[in-house]
This record gives structure tokens, sequence and C-alpha cells, in this order.
């Protein structure tokens, strides 16, 4: 009786073997490489719906010359809430250098609108109390204080969302310089002096602390001192946290958060140019620039009064259009 032979020759062993495997393959790389479109198409669908009007508007980056970005933090539930500026930041990006320069503007300076005469420039921001007021009003009034610059783009946050954003990053580090203790109904702020790690709703205390002897500006021989220090260490930190979360598989839920916190008009395809150009950038390379101008009080309002020669001949240079050739 005749015994047949169950089962394949090694050679054919062999051969549906590495079929298996190559199938096994092709699988493994079709899904990583869907995966891959779904987190670029997500990432730029998140980043259109940053700016409502990418659709209408042409490119007019140049990374050739510096990049000034103006940045408006607003204490709202909304990105259309029009209340005034909490916090604003003037970023200069160096597209040569891959640096970056940083002012906090005091939100109680006393600066000439155009159309409107001096006023604390948080106002603004506020169409109920300027008809024409919002981020143009605001940008234009910033040209005014320092001749020579352009805001090339706004960023406009929302505080309650920014939260999002910094714990989507897995929160970030900083040094408390004192103890910050403030309490009322709805807040309480108990911070502890020294290196910690902080979510975004301890971030955002820390950064808007102002509830001590200097509140949100003061200067001591020619030093900074006051909440605009900690909104610019704060920005130092994200960029610290960032350095470790710049690779396509973990940016769609850092973008998600920042899609239900920001308003900016810059452009998907220039929001990942700058991103590129500064893809190696860590907070090392941000450089905090002290705004020049001292409190004081005019018919019975208290100001910050900037100094104007100062912004005119130490400040334009600084976020000047034209980078110096190395």
């Amino acid at each position: 009786m005749k015994t047949e032979t169950k089962g394949l020759t090694g050679s054919s062993r062999s051969t549906k073997v590495r079929k298996t495997l190559l199938i096994v393959l092709v699988s493994i790389l079709t899904i990583v490489v869907c995966f891959a479109g779904y987190v670029v198409i997500s990432l730029y669908s998140s980043l259109r719906a940053i700016n409502p009007n990418a659709g209408a508007t042409r490119s007019t980056l140049n990374l050739q010359e510096r990049v000034n970005i103006l940045v408006a933090g607003v204490d709202s539930r909304a990105k259309n809430d029009p209340g005034r500026s909490d916090s604003i930041m003037l970023i200069g990006l160096d597209p040569a250098s891959h640096t970056m320069s940083v002012m906090s503007i005091p939100r109680d300076s006393r600066v000439n609108i155009p159309g409107h005469g001096y006023d604390k420039i948080n106002a603004t921001t506020n169409p109920d109390y300027f008809s024409d007021g919002g981020i143009d009003l605001l940008e234009k009034t910033v040209e005014v204080m320092i001749p020579g610059i352009k805001i090339n783009y706004y960023a406009k946050a929302d505080f309650a969302g920014f939260e999002k954003v910094i714990d989507a990053l897995g929160g970030v580090t900083i040094n408390v310089e004192k103890a910050m203790y403030f309490k009322a109904v709805d807040t309480l702020i108990n911070l502890k002096p020294g290196v910690q790690h902080m979510d975004g709703k301890t971030a955002l205390e820390y950064a808007r602390f102002r509830h001590d002897a200097i509140g949100d500006f003061g200067s001591s021989n020619g030093e900074e001192l006051g909440r605009v220090v900690r909104q610019k260490t704060l920005l130092k930190a994200i960029v610290a946290q960032t350095t470790s979360l710049r690779n396509v598989w973990k940016l769609p839920p850092v973008i998600r958060a920042v899609e239900n916190a920001v308003v900016t008009d810059l452009l998907p395809n220039d929001m990942l140019r700058i991103a590129l150009a500064f893809k190696n950038t860590t907070d090392k390379e941000v450089t905090t620039i002290p705004f020049p101008g001292v409190t004081g009080t005019v018919g019975g309002t208290s100001y910050v009064i900037p100094d104007l020669d100062a912004l005119r001949s130490k400040i334009a240079p600084l976020f000047s259009p034209l980078v110096p050739s190395s």
C-alpha cells in the first residue's frame, strides 16, 4: 500500500513562508502608509481650522526676512469673545539663525491708538470699546509704538483652551521663583518655589499670577519684573517641551488642542514651512527682551509708560524685517 506524503517539501515550505512574510510585510507597510496619510490629512485639516480664511488668501511668508507674530491672549470661553487682551506678546522669528526674540507688551501700556488717541493697549482688541477694535487695531498700534517694524501675522489664544494644549504636550517644567498664593471665590493659586512639572491649569496660574507688590509689570536696575516675565518663562518652557514631540506621529493630539485654542491668519502651508525652518530650535535659542517702560499715573489712571526712544533705537532693530548678514 502506497502511503501519500502529506505536507510540503522543504523547498515548497520555504517558498510559502517567504510569500507569507511578504504578504505580512506589505500589509504592515500599507497600514503605516495609510495611517501616515491620515495623520497628514488630519494635521492639514486642523491647521486650516485654525485659520478660518485659509482658502481665500495667498501666502505672503518670506523666510528670507524676519517674521514677526503678535500673540494676544484673551480670557474667553469662545474664539469670538471680544474681551480685552489679558496678555500681548511680540515674537520675532529669525529664519537665518533659527532663533526667536520675545517681548511681552504690558496690557496697561499707554499708547497712541490710531484714530483714538492715548489709551491702554489692551483696549484695542475690544470692539465694544472701540468700534474698529480687534486684532487689526492692535497690530497698527504696535507698529506705531515701535517705528519701522512690521507685524506679519497674529495669533489669538484663548486661555481656557490653551490649558488643553499644555496638557497635550505632556505639561511643562518651570522653576517657580517664589511662593505664589491667591485665593478668591473661584480661584486658588498656591505655588511653592522650585523646579516643578506643571499641567496646563497650574502653568497658566503661574503665568497669570499678579497678586503681589509688582503686579503685571515692574523693573529694577534695567531688569524686568512681574507677570510679563512669567509669560515669557512659560513660552520658553513650551518650546523646551515641544522638542521631544516634533515628529508627525505625536503632533495630531497637540494640533487638535491648538485648533480649539488658537485663531491665526497664518496659512496651513506657511505654518508647516515655519515649523520645518525652526524644527531644531530649542529654548536656548529663545531670547527674552525686557519691555522699556515705567509704571506711572496720568489723569488719575495707572499705566505702564513706554520709553519711546528706547523702543525706536533699541527694540525696533531687533524686530526689523532685515536679518543682519552673518
